[in-house]
């Protein structure tokens, strides 16, 4: 029988993991000298002191680890459920209703993708910013305005920004609304100037790593499928 061990963390989808791993019939072992592979969060701590043969976790390189975040199906659901908790910090952020708002989406990849199919069901008032023309187009058949960074602004109630790198800088943030928020989903550093943000008074939230934090259970289970389906696990 195929066993694993799982590595303790501070992320809360990797016990949802192993209990998935366990449903599907695997060996949850506590001597990750005995386990086959082992299970890790996103971006773990301490993972080089593990010894298991593979080792499954997000964001690291090595030898031998498989990062879990490359596999398509598992990006494709992490999209949503982190367009869903952004969702949930822009509802309870702001005092404007997301019905009928402006909304802005900053980038089009897979979490922006997620969230115009989201948000639609709210307003029809949703503009993509997207460097490229290809995404700008596909957010233009999508229902959306488009445009380019050069006509970037922020005069919109909501703005979600998932780009990681600066994009939203002093021009952009001197022309926010007074009851703008601004939601930074993308990876650090983040696209926003959260220091002439402060500054300005803007209404911004950080906002890494939702799934782990408000849907820990569903990213967990999409964590176990992710590895299950590889082809070094031998159920």
């Amino acid at each position: 029988m195929t066993t694993f061990y799982e590595l303790s963390g501070d992320d809360k989808r990797v016990p949802y993991a192993a209990e998935y791993l366990q449903n599907t019939g695997l060996e949850r072992v506590d001597d990750m000298n005995k386990a086959d592979f082992a299970v890790a969060g996103v971006n773990p701590v301490g993972i080089s002191e593990c010894s298991a043969k593979i080792i499954y976790a997000g964001n690291v390189k090595g030898n031998n680890v498989i990062d879990y975040t490359k596999d398509e199906a598992f990006a494709v659901e992490n999209a949503f459920y982190t367009a869903e908790g952004a969702i949930c910090i822009a509802v309870q952020g702001s005092s404007l209703s997301l019905i009928n708002s402006s909304v802005l989406l900053v980038g089009y990849g897979r979490i922006s993708k997620a969230l115009h199919r989201l948000l639609s069901a709210y307003t029809t008032n949703i503009t993509v910013c997207a460097r490229n023309d290809v995404q700008r187009a596909l957010a233009g058949m999508n229902g959306a305005d488009a445009i380019g960074f050069d006509n970037l602004n922020c005069r919109y109630d909501f703005i979600f920004n998932t780009v990681p790198h600066p994009v939203i800088n002093e021009r952009e943030l001197r022309t926010c609304n007074n009851d703008t928020l601004i939601i930074d989903l993308a990876s650090f550093p983040g696209g926003v100037d959260m220091h002439f943000a402060g500054a300005l008074g803007v209404n911004t939230v950080v906002a890494r790593g939702l799934p782990a934090r408000l849907s820990p259970k569903s990213a967990g289970e999409a964590v176990a499928k992710a590895i299950i389906k590889n082809k070094e696990v031998a159920l």
